[in-house]
């Protein structure tokens, strides 16, 4: 939830909430981690669920966001903003692009374990009519279920 505020936030505060263009299908400089993370985890999920690993399923959820926080962090996209320089702009616009992506991604493989939160971290990356994001909101988690680690 803190994640998807935090990127939410920081595109409404320096794109005034219209989408960055995107990376394409190439990673930000240094979001190659990330990147990587939110490709494997659909398969990674599909294949734990399977096995009715539940952990290993939300290990790999989980995995993009520690690597979506690691990458804001090593961004600083707050120092790319204040700079204003052309280069540090389309950089900018790269980190928030695949940030926002990843939190898209965390929306689609949180559905089968917590779908309320899903969809509402699905409803904070959608834009509106005006093609803008909606203002950030706090993306509450559900309650927690504990799984019995043996049946």
């Amino acid at each position: 939830g803190n994640l998807v505020n935090r990127v939410v936030a920081m595109i409404g505060r320096y794109r005034d909430g219209q989408l960055p263009p995107g990376p394409g299908h190439h990673a930000a400089s240094g979001g190659e981690r990330l990147a990587a993370a939110c490709r494997q985890a659909g398969d990674a999920v599909g294949a734990a669920l399977e096995n009715f690993d539940f952990r290993q399923a939300t290990a790999a959820v989980w995995s993009i966001v520690d690597e979506a926080n690691g990458f804001v962090n090593r961004a600083r996209p707050w120092e790319l903003a204040r700079t204003g320089r052309d280069g540090d702009s389309r950089r900018l616009d790269a980190v928030l692009a695949q940030l926002l992506g990843a939190c898209s991604v965390l929306g689609r493989e949180l559905t089968p374990f917590l779908p309320g939160t899903a969809a509402r971290v699905t409803a904070q990356c959608t834009p509106g009519a005006d093609g803008r994001l909606p203002g950030p909101r706090p993306v509450k988690m559900g309650q927690r279920v504990s799984v019995p680690l043996e049946l």
